[in-house]
């Protein structure tokens, strides 16, 4: 079980707790501590504890002294770049997400399709299904991002165009369980579910 919260209540200016973390081990590349990601991060201790740890295990980061994690000395030896590397807790890299940044990367490339277009598309990158595809359409057009060129008609998908300006960046707008649109670009909720509207 995660014992993360919800992006946007880990979001500080803009920015989740792990590219923090990772902005806070590439500043001290050649070597720090737990406690230095934790201050410099403004991060909680056992989620830099935790994400230090998936780093180790994925051969991000090198021991150069000390036995238990808290009191260790690390050094950065895979610097992947500036966006922090999505790793499970096992060091692999994580799918988590990938089929909505692929989903998104399409609808901003060609503009308008419907959810098999969508799906069709996003599956080069992640295998997307369609129903997958009409859900996450179906919260873009909630949250304004995308407007309903035609509406479905039998053998026919309902086709979609983003919207204008909201082309907000390439990180893709996240749906979360609770409800609602989180925008990574912008770091805000950009759309609530009101308590009466459906799934």
């Amino acid at each position: 079980m995660s014992n993360r919260q919800p992006v946007h209540l880990e979001m500080k200016g803009g920015k989740s707790n792990r590219q923090r973390m990772w902005e806070a081990i590439r500043a001290n590349a050649a070597g720090f501590t737990a406690y230095t990601v934790t201050h410099r991060a403004s991060a909680d201790e056992t989620t830099v504890r935790s994400y230090l740890q998936s780093l180790l295990r994925g051969n991000y980061l090198e021991v150069i002294e000390g036995q238990r994690l808290s009191e260790q000395t690390l050094r950065l030896v895979n610097d992947c770049g500036a966006e922090a590397p999505a790793v499970t807790r096992e060091g692999k890299p994580s799918t988590a997400g990938k089929g909505t940044e692929a989903m998104w990367r399409t609808l901003r490339i060609l503009g308008e399709l419907d959810a098999d277009e969508l799906a069709a598309q996003a599956s080069i990158a992640v295998p997307t299904t369609r129903a997958t595809a009409k859900a996450y359409l179906k919260w873009l057009a909630r949250a304004g991002y995308v407007t309903l060129v035609s509406p479905s008609k039998p053998g026919l998908l309902a086709r979609y165009r983003l919207a204008n300006g909201k082309n907000t960046g390439p990180r893709p707008p996240m749906i979360q369980r609770i409800g609602q649109v989180f925008d990574p670009n912008l770091g805000q909720v950009v759309y609530c579910q009101a308590p009466e509207e459906d799934e």
